[in-house]
Parts: C-alpha cells; structure tokens; sequence
C-alpha cells in the first residue's frame, strides 16, 4: 500500500492539472519537484527530510545488484540470454546450444562478424562458439554439448553392478531392457534408486527377481517393499514365481461367474 501511494503522491500533487509542451519541459518540472518539495519535506513516517535520511543512512549500505563484470561493458556488445531447460539460447530468430551445465542459467552472448561467443557472465570465460545462421527459425546445436546417451547408460548400468555384482546386473539389466526398452535409461535410473533405498540389498533376492519374465523397476519396488514388510512382520516372504509374467488367478475360476451385474456361484 505505501508503495502504491508513491504513485498516487507523484500524480496528485507533482503532475495533477499541469500541461507540458514536450518531454524536456516535463523532465524538469519533475527534476525540480523532487528537488525541492519530495525530497525536502518532513516526511510523515519517519519525520525526517528524505534527502538528508538517504545520504546520512541509506547511500554508503548500497551495494551493486546482479552486475556481474561483463554487464559493465557495454563498448564490447555483450548481451545477456537465459538458457532453456533444454540448453538452448535465441539469438536473432535462431537457437544455439550451450553446455548442459548453463541449463536454465544466464550466459553473456557476443556477435563478431560471422561468429556468436557464448560466455560465463561473472568471469567472462568463453563457454561455446557457433558459426552464425542466417537462415530464420534454426535449431544450431553442437553435438559435444550434450552428453552422449550411450554413455549414461553404460555409467548407470556399472553402479547397478556396484551394488549387487556384475553377473546378477548384466541379467537384471537385461530384462529391464527386454520389458521397457523405449524407457531403458529411465529404468536403471529407477533401479539404481530402489537398490540404494534397500541397501545392503538380498543379492539372492535380487538375482531370483532378475530372473523374472517382464521385470520392470516398478515390480522390482512392489518385491522389495512386500519383502521388506514381511520381514518387519517376521514373516518368512512368499517366493517368488519365476517361470510366469503374470499372477496366476486361476483358482477364483471356481468360486464365481458373472452374469451381467450379479454374480452366481456355483456349489463347492
């Protein structure tokens, strides 16, 4: 509210009812307003003299705000862009690629005369470079950029052998692949997160589970937490059915049929 009332005070009483020929006589009207009345009262809040508070108290506590050295130097055509989430910045009707770990940062950008240099804004280190495009709408992406999938995969499928051994990971990897292959990378990440969750894992569990036809990091989870649980109770687990994808629901064939919206059963 007493922001807002700023605004208020600005157009009732420096502005309300006066007409200015152009922008230079409004400047100094405003000019000699704040000079004279504004900063010259006895404020109301504080009952002091704005100008006198602010040059007693308030000049020597400011400090620079979000003025990083290369936003100084305006002479060396340095602009600022944000990064998206997918490590790309626009730059005249086209997009560039910066190293993922500026993903969703400010990055300082600079045209020379067919190259764009990409820079960290603090220190001004050179962070990428790109051969400008003078095609519109153009996604310029430089493949080094981005780390390679393959790469992350091999990674996560070694700290899955970490955890439970390389024989029982090469088959449990494998079965993910087989059940999700389009989600793969997703799945080990998932797998890797459930091991470290119930570590020190049952290396016998696991490699009776790795076993399992359609094995997913979801049903790995329902295993280990309904084995967790029967643990807890001092249960021994139920085992672990190893040659079918599916629960074997034959024996409710015999309790029950159904026949529309009622269900009839039939004699034992």
């Amino acid at each position: 509210g007493k922001v807002e009332a700023g605004v208020k005070y600005v157009k009732q009483d420096c502005l309300y009812g006066d007409r200015f020929s152009d922008r230079q006589s409004l400047r100094q009207h405003i000019q000699g307003w704040l000079e004279e009345v504004a900063n010259a009262r006895i404020h109301g809040t504080t009952g002091r003299q704005p100008r006198a508070l602010f040059e007693q108290e308030e000049r020597a506590k400011l400090r620079p705000y979000l003025t990083p050295t290369c936003v100084g130097r305006p002479l060396h055509g340095i602009d600022s862009r944000q990064v998206d989430k997918t490590g790309l910045i626009a730059w005249k009707a086209n997009k560039y690629s910066v190293p993922m770990r500026w993903q969703q940062a400010r990055v300082g950008v600079r045209q020379t005369e067919n190259t764009l240099l990409i820079s960290e804004l603090n220190q001004g280190e050179l962070i990428a470079s790109h051969l400008l495009c003078e095609d519109k709408g153009q996604i310029i992406k430089n493949r080094h950029h981005y780390r390679d999938p393959l790469q992350r995969i091999i990674d996560l499928e070694v700290q899955i052998a970490e955890q439970v051994g390389e024989d029982i990971a090469t088959v449990l990897c494998e079965q993910l692949k087989r059940t999700e292959p389009k989600i793969y990378k997703d799945q080990l990440v998932a797998t890797r997160t459930l091991l470290r969750k119930h570590a020190p894992v049952d290396i016998e569990l696991i490699a009776q589970l790795a076993q399992r036809p359609r094995l997913s990091a979801t049903r790995l989870r329902d295993y280990l937490e309904a084995t967790h649980a029967a643990v807890q109770r001092e249960r021994n687990p139920e085992p672990i059915p190893i040659n079918t994808s599916a629960l074997d629901l034959s024996a409710y064939h015999r309790v029950g049929r159904s026949t529309g919206q009622e269900v009839t059963h039939e004699s034992a």
